[in-house]
C-alpha cells in the first residue's frame, strides 16, 4: 500500500512535469501583437488539458511590471515589441502544486536580464539542501546578480509551498540576510530570483490594478449573488489565488465587480495588486520549483 508521502510525492512530480511542459510552450507563444489574454488562456487551457488545474491565474508581465498581472475581463492587451515579458506558471494535481517562471526577451539589449536571472537560479539551487540558511542562498541570488552589475529586487523572495498554499511558512530572500529560517528535509520551495538594472531602485510597489483574489474566509452574507459566489470560489479555488474573469461565467461583468467589491469590503477574500519596479525599470525573472533532499533538492519543475 502507497503511504501518503509516496502520494503527495507523486502528485508534486506530475504538476512539476506539466508546468515544465507549459513553461515551454510559452517561450514559444509570447510574441509582438499576441494579446495577453491569449496566452493565459491558452497556458491555462494546456494545465488543463494535461491533468493538472492551474494553481493560480497565468502571469503575464511585461518590462517593469514585476508579478500579479493576469488578464482582465475583456482585455485586449497586446505584447508589446522589444519588451521584456515574464510568465509565471503554476500547476496543481489535487493541491499538491509547483510554481515556476520564464522571462521572454523580445529585445537583444535586455537579454542579459534574463540570462542573469536563470544564471542565479542555477547558482542559488546549487546551494540548496537541509539546515542551510535562506538567507545563505539569498546571498548566493545576490553575488550571482551583482557579479554581472546589475541588482536583485530586494523586497520580492522566494517562498514555501504547501497543500492548497502558494505562499507559506520560511521565504528565500534574494538578497543576503545573517539570520532566517534553516530548510528543512522534505520541505518544497519555489525558487525565484527578480533581476533589474544597476540605476533601478530594486524594490517593488503595488500598482492601482488587480486581477487576482484568494479566499480568506467563508462567511454568511445576506446578498445572495454575494453568498452564492462565495461559495463558488470556496468549492473551486480553497485558498488559491483566481482572475476576476474565471468568475464571468458565474455573474454578469459589472455586477460581478460590484460583488467582488462586496466580498473585499467584507475581509472575504483579499486582492493581489500588480506588482511595479518602483522606478519603472525593466525586471526578468526566473524560477523552480524544488523539494529538499538528503544531498540537495530535487527540481521538480525542470
Amino acid at each position: 500500500m502507497r503511504s501518503m508521502y509516496e502520494d503527495a510525492l507523486s502528485a508534486y512530480r506530475r504538476a512539476g512535469r506539466i508546468a515544465a511542459e507549459v513553461r515551454r510552450q510559452a517561450s514559444g507563444l509570447v510574441r509582438p501583437g499576441v494579446l495577453l489574454a491569449e496566452v493565459c488562456e491558452m497556458l491555462e487551457g494546456r494545465i488543463k488539458s494535461l491533468g493538472a488545474q492551474p494553481a493560480f491565474p497565468i502571469n503575464v508581465c511585461v518590462d517593469e511590471i514585476a508579478a500579479h498581472d493576469t488578464a482582465s475581463v475583456d482585455d485586449n492587451r497586446e505584447i508589446p515589441n522589444g519588451s521584456l515579458v515574464k510568465v509565471d506558471i503554476g500547476a496543481h494535481v489535487e493541491g499538491y502544486l509547483v510554481d515556476t517562471a520564464v522571462t521572454i526577451s523580445l529585445n537583444r539589449e535586455l537579454d542579459h536580464l534574463k540570462e542573469v536571472a536563470e544564471e542565479a537560479l542555477r547558482k542559488a539551487l546549487r546551494s540548496v539542501r537541509p539546515k542551510v540558511r535562506a538567507g545563505e542562498v539569498g546571498g548566493v541570488i545576490e553575488s550571482t546578480i551583482e557579479s554581472y552589475g546589475l541588482i536583485p529586487v530586494k523586497n520580492l523572495s522566494g517562498h514555501q509551498i504547501s497543500r492548497f498554499t502558494v505562499h507559506t511558512g520560511k521565504s528565500i530572500p534574494n538578497v543576503r540576510t545573517s539570520l532566517g529560517p534553516k530548510l528543512g528535509l522534505g520541505e518544497v520551495y519555489a525558487v525565484e530570483p527578480f533581476v533589474t538594472t544597476a540605476d533601478a531602485a530594486g524594490e517593488i510597489e503595488g500598482g492601482s490594478r488587480a486581477e487576482i483574489y484568494r479566499m480568506i474566509k467563508e462567511r454568511y452574507l445576506e446578498d445572495r449573488d454575494a453568498r452564492e459566489l462565495l461559495s463558488s470560489i470556496s468549492r473551486d479555488y480553497k485558498t488559491l489565488p483566481f482572475a476576476r474573469r474565471w468568475l464571468t461565467r458565474c455573474l454578469e461583468k459589472d455586477r460581478l465587480n460590484d460583488v467582488l467589491n462586496d466580498l473585499i469590503s467584507s475581509r472575504c477574500i483579499a486582492q493581489f495588486p500588480v506588482l511595479v519596479e518602483r522606478t519603472q525599470k525593466p525586471v526578468a525573472q526566473a524560477e523552480h520549483t524544488v523539494l529538499i533532499r538528503e544531498n540537495g533538492c530535487e527540481i521538480l519543475t525542470e
